[in-house]
């Protein structure tokens, strides 16, 4: 806007397309990070319309729930994939998308890509499977149940390689982002595409009002999905070792059947909170005093920023770009079902619960990286750059 408060006239603004298979909405479907990116950027940019972007989110898949497609989300128009193939390709067509910005990648992105032959892409690399990655995850199984793992199948994501073929003969520009530097050496692998100077596009994660209220009693929180890679199982093993630590889990299965898991309610320190977004989500982060992690597999988990933003460190098998080891404790990879790590984990929660001097050091300094690394201005200062490199401007 102008200092008189009105947009700019003059300003050219940008068609963008986000495209995805998650909304981080519980009635149309999964709940997971790439959901969670895709409601961010729409309200960054649907609540500053002086910034000059028009997001429309594009659908990759069709809603798991019957009659829930909703047609606005978080203030955008949101396209779904359609059983009309015609019908649907006029509706991507009449947005007349200046640039799409691809939430990670997956298979089915690329029938809008292809009705756009010339329009930019920008995929936003959040979380790569490379060779090693694929093998760890396939090979996971959940105890006591002899069914594979729902949820462990890697993705074709190198058959980003075609589209990039595809553009080069088109004219068109694509370029990757990833969210922190550390995941770059892993493109190559997991897209086929190499990975030449990628540029950083960082979170969305909002800001911490004052200081963090801890509860008087040791609190771990464990948020994410329940599903297999998760591997759940782990924190309730744990609990069980701590009986005066509450645990309380925000998450649910998308899975059900053969090779999933349940929650054990047996354990009477572990809350099962299910989904919790937005007020609930913050009270329990803050409250807090350490994040468990205890998945096999995380590219930069938005769980861990959310934490650190509330003063809340972490104890973590990943340690992608060293959060763990700088705001908490790494306990190591602990491969397959990970039970062979439950020593460790309990070890390095006593340890800090034990210790509140380390514990708000820890937090305080966490905070301070994700506020100063993934914040709202961090992603502008970043996006319009890359978005300018791939020719479109807003002048």
């Amino acid at each position: 806007m102008t200092r008189t408060g009105l947009q700019n006239p003059l300003m050219r603004r940008i068609r963008l397309g986000i495209v995805a298979n998650e909304l981080f909405a519980p009635s149309v479907g999964r709940m997971g990070g790439f959901g969670w990116a895709v409601r961010q950027v729409c309200e960054c940019f649907g609540g500053s319309p002086e910034l000059g972007v028009d997001p429309v989110i594009l659908m990759g898949e069709r809603t798991r729930q019957p009659g829930e497609s909703p047609r606005r989300l978080y203030g955008c128009d949101v396209v779904w994939v359609g059983r009309s193939l015609p019908g649907w390709a006029r509706a991507v067509r009449a947005r007349n998308i200046d640039l799409f910005l691809s939430i990670d990648f997956r298979t089915n992105y690329r029938a809008f890509f292809a009705l756009c032959p010339r329009t930019p892409i920008l995929v936003w690399v959040r979380d790569p499977w490379d060779t090693n990655d694929r093998q760890a995850i396939g090979a996971l199984g959940v105890p006591g149940d002899d069914a594979p793992a729902q949820g462990v199948r890697p993705h074709a994501t190198r058959t980003l390689s075609s589209v990039a073929r595809v553009s080069r003969l088109t004219g068109r520009r694509l370029r990757l982002a990833v969210t922190t530097p550390a995941l770059a050496a892993k493109v190559p692998d997991s897209y086929g595409v190499p990975a030449i100077s990628l540029p950083v596009l960082p979170n969305i994660v909002r800001p911490q009002r004052g200081v963090s209220a801890k509860a008087d009693r040791p609190v771990v929180a464990f948020l994410g999905r329940l599903d297999p890679y998760k591997r759940p199982w782990i924190m309730v093993e744990v609990a069980r070792r701590m009986p005066d630590v509450e645990f309380v889990v925000m998450g649910q299965s998308h899975f059900t059947g053969p090779g999933t898991w349940s929650p054990d309610t047996s354990v009477q320190n572990v809350r099962y909170l299910g989904h919790v977004d937005d007020q609930g989500k913050r009270i329990e982060l803050a409250r807090a005093w350490l994040l468990l992690s205890t998945s096999l597999h995380e590219g930069l988990s938005v769980s861990f920023l959310e934490a650190l933003a509330h003063e809340t460190p972490l104890v973590s098998s990943v340690d992608t770009e060293a959060l763990a080891s700088r705001f908490g404790r790494s306990v190591g990879p602990w491969p397959g079902d990970g039970m062979g790590g439950v020593d460790a984990f309990e070890q390095a929660l006593r340890t800090l619960i034990a210790d509140t001097r380390e514990r708000r050091r820890l937090g305080q300094a966490g905070r301070a990286w994700v506020e100063a690394t993934h914040s709202r201005e961090a992603f502008l200062r970043s996006f319009f750059p890359i978005v300018g490199d791939l020719g479109v401007r807003r002048t």
